[in-house]
């Protein structure tokens, strides 16, 4: 090799960099790590080739790594990415009535999507990058569909290669969008395999590597892999700007995805009343009125005076979800994260400096689980309160006995959070949240309300009585006569009250399964979806368990319906099914979806199967299903309600149907269906019931011990 060869051999390495060299994590969380600066950006930088498989696509990814991606183009860097159309419920049908139509179907599709990005003001800048990049050649895109099912391509797979022969990979949650990367957008966790570290780590690379050209060169056995439709190219490159040099101006006016949000009219209100209780109280606000946000404005005046705050929370997935609306709305706050794996406030002076009254120190907040907080060492490190403003979310959650140690923090300022802040079956644990954050702050904001305020979409409610059978009715039977021998030697406490002992609380939750877990549900579940599904709709059937969900499932199936499965603890890809199902619908099986957190608006009919007898949980779930959606203007909600074939031959079971009663009744009452009240009524009279002043007979809180 020539002076001049090696002088050009060495100019082209040092001009591409060295991945080696970079300090990269094995594994980066949105919620705290920054993916973009930290690693995607880093790696771009120092890479020749990025080769990325990813379920969707968007041009929108431009706005969060707009520079790199220039820099790496312009110094000769290529993309290859392998994706799925992005195909509506219609043109999958279309592609499965005939594969000779697929490549119009795929390619109109494409078109559709063009028209759109290119027409809105928002998405216009992102797509004339896109159309430059393939253009001129530094990117190059293939599409992926599976040879056999309906399903779409949807996984997640990155490579980054530099000229010295290293290689990055990476897996996980994250797709080629916006709010796949940024720290705005979703709450996404990827894995991240480095070839030189060798041993195993080399091995998934090499593994990823081989993969992803596979696919590449068609010769993955699953997947019809084609490239970009030559029409649709031509059509996009319509709107190139020409050269790779002109991304900066492009670049320069893509509009920003942050922007303040003005409180709404409830909101103010709600804030001026908190004030006037002496910054004391709760929030008693239904589900979709934007509550957090309502705390956040609150916390957000506290700390830019320079004062602390202290916010808790019951679960992980809300201490992520809280860091990233904090971190959002407030960008001046020092953020110190305690719980759910984040050990930093042990430090020593961390904690306490982090709530000291002195206002010299700047905004503060510190986001802790309920669990963490309640902890001695906790408490005693977070010091004198004399400035401190304190607010828990979901805040029936802590009245329980070892959450409830919270409320030992000195806070000058607090406020609770929770559509429903009352506890079921522990007037004590009540008692004791009302104690320490004061009454709920007026007007207390109502389902109702928040339908009236358009803030949730009207529904009709459809309950359906099924009966325990015979097992099923002597185990209840055997329970209610355990509990009542065990309630019968409790002691009462100074008001006169039963003080439950943990024994009790069990039995209670064992009982209240039997019902939930009914044989007769699983019937109920199969006739209602297969009369009254239909293509298009977005089910949610809400069971108990898992064993609950695969008798659902199988019963669907057997009956030619193909429901989508989703639950916390599943073992595919929880993300990729929940995108598909926003995207699509269909029928989706889940347990605890709505319970923690997971938000999807576009439900339009729900079937609730665990039915609890605490009227909070269904209130909750039901919230949920009545998010506003685009082309969502009404909600419908079936309801599973346990009823005793005979009053005289099963007495033991009138306690289950008043506490199922005491929940429905309230529900068909606010539906714009009339029949639904009018049939409980007539339950309740046969029955032998009084549906006025209904009181739950028997019942505890479960608690998210998350």
């Amino acid at each position: 090799m020539s002076v001049n060869e090696r002088n050009s051999a060495s100019e082209k390495k040092a001009y591409f960099g060295n991945l080696s060299l970079l300090p990269l994590e094995t594994e980066y969380r949105s919620s705290k790590d920054d993916p973009v600066g930290l690693f995607y950006a880093r790696c771009l930088r120092n890479s020749g080739l990025y080769e990325r498989a990813v379920g969707y696509f968007s041009s929108s990814v431009f706005h969060v790594v707009g520079a790199p991606i220039h820099e790496f183009a312009l110094k000769g860097g290529k993309i290859r990415l392998i994706c799925s159309p992005s195909l509506s419920p219609e043109d999958v049908e279309a592609i499965a009535g005939g594969y000779a139509e697929r490549d119009k179907v795929i390619a109109d599709s494409l078109r559709r999507d063009i028209d759109r990005l290119i027409s809105d003001e928002t998405t216009n800048p992102n797509t004339r990058i896109l159309s430059t990049l393939i253009s001129c050649g530094a990117l190059d895109i293939k599409l992926a569909t599976p040879k056999v099912g309906r399903g779409i391509y949807h996984e997640k797979l990155g490579v980054f290669s530099d000229t010295l022969g290293h290689n990055v990979s990476f897996r996980g949650s994250t797709n080629e969008t916006w709010s796949g990367w940024h720290d705005d957008g979703n709450f996404e966790t990827i894995e991240v395999f480095c070839s030189w570290r060798g041993g195993l780590e080399g091995e998934r690379v090499n593994k990823h590597l081989n993969h992803f050209r596979r696919m590449w060169g068609g010769t993955d056995n699953d997947l019809d892999v084609t490239t970009f439709p030559s029409s649709v190219r031509e059509y996009l490159e319509k709107f190139s700007l020409g050269s790779l040099q002109d991304l900066r101006s492009v670049e320069a006016n893509v509009p920003s995805r942050k922007g303040e949000r003005d409180p709404l009219e409830h909101q103010k209100l709600a804030i001026l009343r908190w004030k006037q209780q002496g910054c004391r109280g709760i929030f008693e606000h239904a589900t979709g009125t934007g509550k957090t946000f309502t705390a956040i404005l609150a916390i957000k005046e506290h700390v830019l005076a320079g004062k602390p705050a202290l916010i808790l929370v019951p679960s992980k997935l809300l201490h992520g979800q809280w860091h990233k609306e904090v971190e959002s709305e407030i960008p001046k706050a020092t953020i110190l994260l305690a719980g759910s794996g984040n050990t930093k406030w042990k430090q020593a002076g961390r904690l306490s400096a982090m709530c000291d009254p002195d206002t010299g120190l700047g905004p503060r907040a510190v986001i802790a689980t309920m669990k963490t907080a309640s902890s001695e060492q906790f408490r005693t490190l977070v010091g004198s309160g004399s400035a401190l403003l304190l607010v828990a979310d979901e805040v029936h959650q802590i009245g329980s006995p070892q959450n409830s140690k919270c409320l030992r923090i000195d806070a000058e300022h607090r406020l609770g959070l929770s559509a429903t802040p009352q506890r079921f079956g522990d007037p004590e644990g009540t008692a004791k949240i009302f104690s320490f954050f004061g009454p709920v702050v007026p007007p207390a904001i109502s389902l109702t309300d928040a339908i009236k305020m358009d803030r949730l979409v009207p529904y009709e409610y459809f309950p359906h009585p099924i009966n325990l059978n015979a097992t099923e009715a002597d185990e209840w039977r055997d329970y209610t006569r355990r509990i009542r021998n065990e309630m019968a030697r409790l002691k009462e406490d100074e008001s006169g009250q039963k003080v439950l002992t943990e024994r009790v609380k069990m039995l209670l939750i064992q009982r209240s399964r039997i019902a939930k877990k009914a044989t007769a549900k699983i019937d109920l579940a199969k006739q209602v979806v297969l009369s009254e599904y239909e293509e298009g709709q977005s089910w949610l059937v809400y069971c108990e368990d898992s064993e609950q969900l695969s008798e659902v499932i199988e019963a669907l199936r057997s009956n030619g319906l193909s429901p989508i499965e989703y639950h916390s603890n599943m073992s595919g890809d929880g993300a990729a099914t929940l995108e598909w199902f926003r995207k699509y619908g269909g029928v989706l099986v889940s347990i605890k979806c709505l319970d923690e957190g997971v938000d999807i608006p576009a439900v339009s009919h729900a079937l609730i199967l665990a039915s609890s007898q605490n009227p909070r949980q269904f209130i909750q779930r039901r919230g949920r299903v009545l998010r506003k959606s685009d082309h969502k203007y009404m909600a419908v909600v079936h309801d599973a309600i346990v009823v005793p074939v005979d009053p005289e031959t099963e007495p033991d079971q009138l306690s289950l149907l008043s506490s199922e009663l005491v929940r429905s009744v309230e529900f068909a009452a606010n539906s714009i269906n009339r029949s639904a009240s009018a049939e409980l009524r007539e339950i309740a009279i046969r029955m032998q019931i009084e549906v006025d002043g209904l009181l739950s007979l028997e019942g505890i809180e479960e608690d998210d011990d998350s």
